[in-house]
C-alpha cells in the first residue's frame, strides 16, 4: 500500500510540472454545439450540410456536419477567437455567419445559430429541399437494375430531385479553392448581401445536377434534354452525337455542353460560361465543369461534378450530388418574371455577379 501511495505521489508530482514548466504546458482543447433555429424558434430539419469554423489567429479550419435533425457538434479546438460559417442556403433559410466566437481552454460552448427566412419568407411547402423527401417517401424505395436505351447505353431518363444523404456533400457548403483575388472578390461580393439570383428572374446554377429543384431528363442516343421547375431558362442540352465546341461561340449564362461515354457512366463537359454565372462562386470565363453521370441502381443516380479555373483557382475540386427517383409526378410550369415585384423592394434592384 505504501509503495502505491508513493507511486501515486510521483505521477501527480510529474503531472504537475508538466503543466507549470514553459514547453511542457498541457492545454484541454474545447468544442462547440447546438442547433439550427428558424424566426420561430424550431429547429431547422433536413439539412444535413457543414458548419464550418475558422481561427482567426491561424487560418486553420475546422468542420462538422449537420444531423437530419439540426443539430451540430465540432470537438479538438484549441482556444482562440473563430469565424463561423452555415453557407448552405434554400428557398426557405439563408446561410449563416457569424465573426468573433471566442472558444476557451476546455470550454464545451454551448451556441445555437438563428437562421433568417429567405426568398420564400417561410412560406410552408415553398422548399426545394422539404419538397424532394415528400416526393421520395411517396415513390417509395425504387430497387432494380438501372434501364438502359436499345443501343445499351444506360439511361437516365426520368424525374429527380436532390436527396439529403449524409454519404454526399452539397459543394455549397465549402470555399473554392481560390486564388488570392478570387477570394478578395467573394469576400467583397457577399457583404453585399445580395438575394438569390432566381429571385431576379435568373440562372441560379450554371449546371442543373447542382440546383435543388425537381428536374426531368429526357435521353436518347444523341441527346439529352433537361428541363427543371422554378429556375431560368429552365431547360439544357446536351449533345452526345461526338460534336466539338463550336470554334466561335459568344460565353453564356449556362455554356455549351457535349458528352460521351466511359463505360456506363456518362461524362458530360461544359465550357464557354460568362464570368458571373452563378452556383460556383467567383471564377473566369476559362471554367470548365465536368459532369460525370452514374446511376447505380433503378431509383438512385450520382452526379460528380469537377470544376477548373486556372484563371480564378488554385486547384479544381470536386462534389458528388446523388438524387433519387420520383414517380407520378411532373415538371409544372413556372414563369418567374410573371408578377415578380420583389426587386422593386430591395437595395439592390438589379443582380450582379460580381461587385
Amino acid at each position: 500500500m505504501i509503495k502505491i501511495k508513493r507511486y501515486l505521489g510521483v505521477l501527480l508530482f510529474s503531472f504537475t510540472l508538466a503543466v507549470l514548466i514553459p514547453g511542457h504546458l498541457v492545454f484541454a482543447q474545447g468544442s462547440i454545439s447546438g442547433s439550427l433555429i428558424d424566426p420561430n424558434g424550431a429547429n431547422i430539419t433536413g439539412l444535413n450540410q457543414d458548419v464550418i469554423l475558422v481561427n482567426v489567429a491561424t487560418g486553420e479550419e475546422f468542420s462538422s456536419r449537420t444531423d437530419l435533425e439540426g443539430n451540430y457538434s465540432i470537438t479538438g479546438l484549441p482556444a482562440g477567437t473563430y469565424d463561423l460559417s452555415f453557407l448552405f442556403r434554400t428557398a426557405m433559410y439563408q446561410s449563416y455567419s457569424e465573426e468573433g466566437v471566442v472558444i476557451n481552454d476546455g470550454e464545451t460552448l454551448d451556441h445555437d445559430l438563428n437562421i433568417e427566412w429567405s426568398i420564400n419568407l417561410g412560406t410552408i411547402g415553398d422548399d426545394p429541399g422539404m419538397l424532394a423527401v415528400d416526393m421520395l417517401r411517396e415513390s417509395g424505395e425504387l430497387t432494380g437494375p438501372a434501364p438502359r436505351l436499345f443501343n445499351g447505353n444506360v439511361d437516365f431518363s426520368g424525374m429527380w430531385v436532390n436527396t439529403q444523404n449524409p454519404d454526399f456533400s452539397s459543394r455549397q457548403q465549402s470555399r473554392p479553392p481560390y486564388q488570392a483575388w478570387a477570394a478578395e472578390m467573394e469576400e467583397e461580393l457577399r457583404a453585399m448581401n445580395f438575394q438569390n439570383p432566381g429571385a431576379y428572374c435568373l440562372p441560379q446554377s450554371a449546371v442543373m445536377s447542382t440546383d435543388g429543384f425537381p428536374w426531368q431528363i429526357v435521353q436518347t442516343p444523341d441527346i439529352m434534354i433537361q428541363i427543371m421547375e422554378f429556375v431560368t431558362p429552365g431547360w439544357r442540352q446536351v449533345f452526345l452525337d461526338g460534336r466539338d465546341f463550336p470554334e466561335l461561340w459568344n460565353p453564356s449564362w449556362q455554356g455549351h455542353s457535349r458528352g460521351h461515354w466511359e463505360g456506363d457512366t456518362l461524362v458530360v463537359e461544359t465550357s464557354g460560361f460568362n464570368d458571373y454565372t452563378p452556383g460556383f462562386g467567383i471564377h473566369s470565363d476559362k471554367m470548365v465543369v465536368t459532369e460525370r453521370y452514374t446511376r447505380p441502381e433503378f431509383g438512385r443516380m450520382l452526379v460528380e461534378v469537377t470544376v477548373e479555373d486556372p484563371e480564378a483557382l488554385t486547384d479544381s475540386y470536386t462534389e458528388v450530388y446523388e438524387h433519387g427517383l420520383v414517380l407520378g409526378e411532373e415538371i409544372l410550369e413556372f414563369i418567374c418574371a410573371e408578377g415578380n415585384t420583389d426587386p422593386t423592394h430591395w437595395e439592390q434592384p438589379i443582380w450582379q455577379g460580381r461587385p
